[in-house]
């Protein structure tokens, strides 16, 4: 466990270190684990991080654990479409880095997260290959806007 805590019962949320430096996540941005991560069962509170000069890519940041964090996009980014899931969630796909140069981003396309803004919670839901439309590699596309009550429950980093 990081000596960095998130204290979220008062205003002021108290700074916790990431790759960002110390961030501070208000109540609002703190999102619970519904289920834990396969591997990562002790951590359960979790924050957004949006980059302007990284979007449409987001990272999600163990508040529990700051040396853990998840590279995240939006699936429909990676071209991909999951019919059997709900509507009133928002998946992300965790992003592969590539090992070699030249290989492509990939996406975790058969574990998606499902974000519920509403409740402030996220579950990573495995489907079957057949469960998935798309064939996961990243390819530059129109951004469709993410939901405002999603996003405003992000913490958003300018470039200074």
């Amino acid at each position: 466990m990081s000596s960095a805590q998130l204290v979220t019962n008062g205003p002021e949320a108290t700074p916790i270190s990431t790759r960002f430096g110390p961030l501070s996540f208000a109540s609002p941005q703190v999102w619970r684990a519904a289920q834990p991560l396969p591997g990562f069962e002790g951590l359960q509170r979790f924050g957004l991080i949006s980059v302007q000069a990284e979007r449409p890519f987001v990272w999600l940041q163990s508040l529990d654990e700051a040396a853990v964090s998840f590279l995240l996009v939006p699936a429909a980014s990676f071209g991909l479409h999951y019919p059997a899931l709900g509507a009133e969630t928002l998946p992300l796909v965790m992003v592969v880095l590539p090992q070699r140069a030249g290989e492509p981003l990939r996406a975790h396309r058969q574990a998606p997260l499902l974000f519920d803004a509403q409740t402030g919670q996220f579950a990573q839901h495995i489907v079957e290959d057949t469960e998935v439309q798309g064939d996961g590699q990243f390819t530059p596309r129109a951004a469709a806007p993410l939901p405002a009550d999603f996003t405003a429950r992000m913490l958003l980093l300018v470039a200074g």
